[in-house]
């Protein structure tokens, strides 16, 4: 019968009520009828919860079966027990101060695993790091275990810790206002996973603790994409220990106070504890042999006594607890049958077997003293005696299967006997002196010794594997190769040499056919194939095959167990010597010159120079199908979200805010906001009074049918208003199929929507309300999509794609730009040379383009769609910087690109600023109840007269989300979805109508009088600046350490660089207006500087090569040099981290004292910097006092090594 695991026969459980004792749990889980469960071996309570251990599996199979358990009128919760993870270990004892790297040189020479096999979570301030494994850990964890305790590591003795499976996990990014029970009922729905959930706990602003029924359910949990309101989430395990100090605290306190209150109310439960008894023996030592019985009782170690009075209704129940240190001594008091003896003598009481000794429970102290004093009288005359063996022998003595034969025959032909084995010396434990030394005598006697000739034919079977299989499978015996060979030396039990002698020889015998399969990637089996030909010729004694299938890829090899296993160490010799590498090469339209000829020729000439293998990945982009890019940029703009109406009615201005939403919102949400909108019976159109931090929730900012396309960022003034090019995002440029993925969770989504706001509105809310409100949801949902699918225009490589997937304008551009080879060598150095090869190879075929033309400063959200769409036509790179448009990439690309940018320059010197339209046209839609009109937004606007001056009859546009046409014959603007039309004109402003104020900031963290704060270097606003500050310190990253960090506030300061941006900003040209620069200074001017700003009087010190202003480094390894922020006399240095308006720049020298005038425009205007290079600066100079700002304070320090 086989023996069941005591993982099968456990059962966990929960929300235990405080006042359910043990006993209490005995009585219901050994009734069969009632729980389904059987005889119990323990029952252990702690911390709200239990765990039970049955004596057979198929109880506590019958009792998790059991659908439900209800105890004291409390309904339990029974699961599974959770068992060990095999992919998370703890290393615990870590030494703060030891350096990361030693610990992870330590992890691999310890464990045996590579870089890939695992990875290091270090948690700050603990004194231990969790170990992440790839794979399930496959080595015995306890020999792992010692092996670490026994090496230290930095002076600290450190152990290894296995951890319990988690049923909980942690959410992160969370949408704000986000409710414990959204998040129950998304994860209870199918598109969360459709799992049970315990518990959900709001840990902080956008994270959460999920906590599930079952452990099984974090499965597929961890394995789905969850994305709720909008936001993607993420989803991790959750364990106590990662998290910070202060959550788990928070927690337990929790615990604690309902711990205090179950405890007052069972304050009338009176428990009385008794004095330990303790048995004393005599010193007679156990490892003497002898005759004799014992002298006196031997010492029961940790005897206790724990009696326990609990007031029951008519009698008193007693217990009491014998420890029993020593495991023989106690599995050999159960196997004796003093214990059936006592429950037959006294029927009243139970003896168990629990905590390492004997629990004695009944009625009566008379008859409780009687028991222990016979089992203690029991333990006392055990008898144990030793004998001293050959190291083999005694080994094969420890062996399970022939103890538990041993043993077995021992306990039936004589008194119960058990022995142990330590080094070569054989502990028996028996009830008597004269039992002990006849279970000496017959345990030598079992001991059988015979050798087994051994052919020289027969040698290479016992080094395969077929031979350690059958040894494994032989049983009862301990085989070896005799240390001078020719014989095999057996080692088995007495009446068993005949039988094992004769399944030896039939092995050895019997000829053996292997077939075996050495797996590789596809692109190593190219490579043996090509470069290890020769090698597998030489082969013949056995077939190998190449596998190239699916699912197998590698060597096949058949034939004879020995030459198979010769060939198979041979083979995986040369897998394992096989270096690979995965390059990465950016450049300007690598991905298409991966399938041109020529590259395919380079790579095959270095295949052959220098013996690799190269396998190119696939790289995800297709020549542009459409060629005509200026109606397909037309198309794709015709498709972008306009805000309608401007929400405050003020004068025309180009905005991004609400474009920017859209982007960052997904498709899924927005059909979730429209039920909610829906449901919640709110209007189609937002009210004029809803406020901007609003809108960014609402469905009007949610873009259900296209791309997201961000409009630029313009900058208001009294008399004009400015397009800058660089401030349109480039990231939203990407084109969606209508209302994609939307169909499949349509109905699950309005569910989900119409719970949630049930449980907010219930109160008026009939269930024929509840129906209605569902179906006018889904039927909006339907119509929308189906409307908005002939319009949308989708990704060009939409049906070009090997999995059918779509990938937007800027993730083709992106991929023109980026490739990766595979490479497999026979030697690292292979490696390294074809990575530099291949390298200059493209770097010699890059060229570079520019062009100037005065009316690329007039450039409108078409034209930049444009020449995005030139850049993703020909896979080059186009950069625009002032009046300057640079073209770069492979030559024969760049040259088709620049025919493109001409084009594109010939249609915008023809065309209308945007600026000019909004400063003398406005489009405006008329009320049908009375005389009013409302001018549509900047952006809209724009989109309309330009279709207007393009002679169209028609154009599509979506406004606030929803699809519109406007028809200019009949001057009226059709709503596709609600099938209402309104009439539209088209009005001429005069320039005084556009006048307004620099508009305030709605925000500002700033303070009325100058103040600094020291950033909490576990916020995440310390990690970016201390990043930010790192990335370009260059050749000081391990020469300086970070002091602390300071949040500089002044709002004077602040209000002036406020005014001065937004007069930098009218008439600068340059796309990037504002940076963030670092400025190295004495401690004498740190004060100076917060108070002030950088004034030029106690500034510009260090520098005068390119004029006589405030100097700004763009890295910081050059504000951390000695020459521009001297130490003070503790080591410090001081480095400003400062916001700067460097406008537009040209060259500086050191005559200027102020910045220069420029050459071209009929205003003489000034640059608003200088700098040290045009193209690629390093420093920046100002001349104007405002034009920056501290915004942090870094002290930092030199470290000398």
């Amino acid at each position: 019968m086989p023996v069941e695991s005591l993982e099968e026969r456990t059962v966990e459980v929960l929300l235990l009520p405080k006042d359910v004792d043990e006993e209490l749990l005995f009585l219901y889980f050994e009734n069969k009828r009632r729980s389904g469960g059987g005889p119990l071996i323990s029952v252990e309570k702690k911390d709200g919860r239990a765990i039970l251990v049955f004596e057979e599996a198929e109880a506590a199979a019958r009792v998790l079966a059991k659908g439900q358990h209800v105890l004291h009128n409390v309904e339990l919760n029974v699961r599974k027990p959770p068992s060990k993870d095999r992919c998370r270990l703890l290393l615990r004892g870590i030494n703060p101060s030891t350096h990361a790297e030693m610990i992870e040189l330590y992890v691999e020479n310890m464990m045996g695993l590579n870089v890939p096999d695992y990875n290091l979570q270090p948690l700050p301030g603990r004194d231990f790091i969790l170990i992440h494994l790839s794979q399930p850990l496959s080595k015995d964890f306890q020999k792992l275990s010692e092996r670490i305790s026994k090496r230290g590591l930095d002076g600290a003795k450190v152990t290894l810790e296995q951890i319990e499976q988690t049923d909980s996990v942690l959410v992160e990014n969370l949408h704000p206002g986000t409710t414990p029970d959204t998040l129950n009922l998304y994860f209870e729905s199918k598109r969360g996973g459709a799992q049970k959930v315990k518990e959900v706990t709001m840990l902080s602003e956008g994270r959460a603790k999920v906590s599930f029924v079952n452990h099984e359910s974090l499965g597929p949990i961890l394995d789905h994409q969850h994305k709720l309101e909008g936001a993607d989430l993420v989803v991790k395990p959750y364990f106590d220990f990662l998290q910070p100090t202060e959550e788990v605290t928070s927690q337990n306190s929790e615990r604690q106070d309902t711990t205090e209150r179950n405890s007052e109310e069972l304050s009338d439960i009176q428990m009385q504890i008794s004095p330990p008894v303790v048995v004393n023996a005599s010193s007679l030592s156990s490892c003497q042999m002898t005759s004799e019985p014992a002298a006196a009782r031997v010492v029961v170690e940790k005897a206790t006594e724990e009696v326990m009075e609990n007031q029951t209704v008519d009698t008193d129940t007693l217990s009491h607890h014998i420890a029993i240190a020593d495991p023989v001594k106690l599995a050999l008091f159960q196997r004796s049958p003093l214990p059936q003896n006592i429950k037959k003598a006294h029927p009243d009481f139970t003896i168990q077997i629990k905590d390492d000794g004997v629990h004695i429970v009944g009625t009566g102290r008379q008859k409780l003293e009687q028991i222990k004093h016979t089992v203690s009288d029991f333990l006392s005359d055990m008898a144990e005696t030793t004998f001293t063996l050959e190291p083999e022998k005694a080994q094969f003595l420890a062996r399970k299967d022939v103890k538990e034969r041993l043993l077995q025959t021992m306990n039936q032909t004589g008194s119960p006997t058990m022995y142990s084995v330590s080094d070569s010396k054989v502990l028996v434990t028996s009830l008597s002196q004269n039992s002990a030394q006849q279970a000496c005598s017959f345990l030598k006697s079992q001991l059988c010794h015979f050798r087994v000739p051994l052919d020289t034919e027969y040698e290479g079977m016992l080094y395969c594997r077929e031979w350690s299989e059958f040894l494994q499978a032989l049983g009862f015996s301990s085989v070896k190769v005799s240390e001078r060979g020719g014989n095999i030396d057996v080692l088995t039990l007495k009446g068993m040499e005949s039988e094992k002698q004769a399944a030896i020889l039939q092995f050895l015998t019997t000829p053996i056919e292997r077939e075996t399969v050495i797996a590789m990637e596809p692109g190593m089996l190219k490579y043996i194939q090509i470069h290890c030909h020769q090698l597998l010729a030489d082969m013949d004694q056995v077939s190998i095959f190449p596998l190239e299938a699916e699912d197998v890829c590698g060597l096949k090899i058949h034939g004879h167990a020995v030459a198979c296993q010769m060939a198979e160490e041979v083979l995986q010799g040369v897998v394992s010597s096989i270096c690979t590498r995965t390059i990465t090469v950016n450049a300007p339209g690598v991905a298409r010159f991966l399938g041109e000829a020529e590259c395919k020729s380079i790579l095959n000439e270095m295949e052959s120079k220098f013996q690799v293998y190269i396998s190119p990945k696939y790289v995800p982009w297709e020549p542009l199908p459409h060629q005509d890019i200026f109606e397909t940029a037309w198309k794709m703009m015709s498709h972008q979200n306009f805000q309608g109406v401007p929400m405050d009615g003020s004068a025309q201005e180009l905005k991004a805010d609400s474009m920017q939403t859209d982007h960052n919102g997904a498709p899924d949400k927005g059909l979730l906001e429209e039920a909610k909108r829906i449901v919640s019976a709110i209007d189609e159109r937002v009210e004029e009074g809803v406020s901007n931090s609003d809108q960014l929730d609402d469905t009007d900012n949610m873009d259900l049918y296209t791309a997201d396309e961000p409009t630029s960022l313009t900058d208001q003034d009294q008399d004009v208003i400015i397009v800058d090019a660089s401030e349109t995002s480039t990231e939203g440029n990407a084109m969606r199929g209508s209302a994609l993925g939307l169909s499949s969770n349509l109905d699950e989504e309005a569910q989900l929507s119409l719970a949630i706001q049930y449980s907010m509105e219930s109160s008026h809310w009939t269930v024929e309300d509840e129906e209605e409100q569902l179906k006018k949801a889904l039927e909006l949902s339907r119509m929308i999509q189906n409307e908005a699918s002939p319009n949308c225009v989708k990704s060009p490589q939409a049906n070009q794609q090997k999995k059918g997937s779509d990938v937007s304008l800027q993730e083709a551009i992106k991929a023109a730009n980026t490739i990766q080879i595979n490479v497999f060598a026979g030697y690292s150095c292979d490696l390294i040379r074809v990575d530099i090869a291949f390298g200059k190879k493209v770097n010699q075929r890059q060229v570079e383009e520019k062009l100037e033309h005065r009316s690329v400063r007039n450039m409108s959200d078409y034209h930049r769609k444009c020449l995005e769409m030139i850049k993703r036509k020909h896979a080059v790179e186009i950069q625009v910087q002032g009046t300057i448009i640079t073209v770069s990439g492979f030559k024969d690309f760049v040259t088709g690109g620049v025919w493109d940018v001409k084009l594109l320059l010939e249609k915008i010197t023809n065309s209308v600023p945007n600026r000019e339209i909004l400063k003398t046209v406005q489009w405006v839609v008329h009320d049908p109840n009375s005389s009013d009109t409302t001018p549509f937004s900047p952006d809209a606007t724009v989109f309309i007269e330009n279709a207007w001056r393009m002679k169209l009859k028609t154009v599509d546009i979506l406004l606030d989300n929803q699809p519109h046409i406007i028809n200019f014959e009949k001057m009226q603007e059709y709503n596709i979805a609600s099938g209402k039309s309104v009439k539209i004109s088209r009005k001429l402003l005069e320039l005084g109508d556009l006048d307004q104020d620099v508009p305030e900031e709605e925000y500002s963290l700033l303070s009325n009088l100058p103040e600094a704060t020291k950033v909490d270097e576990e916020s995440d606003e310390f990690q970016n600046v201390v990043k930010n500050f790192y990335e370009t310190i260059q050749e000081y990253h391990s020469k300086i350490r970070i002091i602390q960090v300071e949040k500089l506030m002044n709002r004077l300061l602040y209000n002036q660089y406020k005014l001065k941006k937004a007069s930098i900003l009218q008439r600068a040209t340059y796309p990037e207006v504002e940076r963030t620069l670092y400025h190295g200074t004495s401690e004498s001017s740190v004060k100076e500087i917060c108070v002030h700003g950088f004034n030029r009087s106690f500034c510009g010190k260090n520098a005068t090569v390119y004029g006589q202003g405030v100097y700004f480094a763009v890295n910081s390894s050059l504000s951390v040099q000695d020459q521009y922020s001297p130490p003070n006399a503790d080591g410090h240095k001081f480095i400003f981290v400062s916001k700067v308006l460097t406008g537009d720049y040209t060259k500086g020298c050191h005559s200027m004292k102020t910045a220069p005038l420029k050459e071209t425009g009929d205003i003489p205007l000034r640059y608003d910097s200088v700098t040290d290079d045009i193209t690629k600066p390093s420093m920046f100079v100002i001349f104007n006092d405002t034009q920056a700002i501290p915004e942090y304070l870094i002290t930092c320090q030199r470290i000398h090594r």
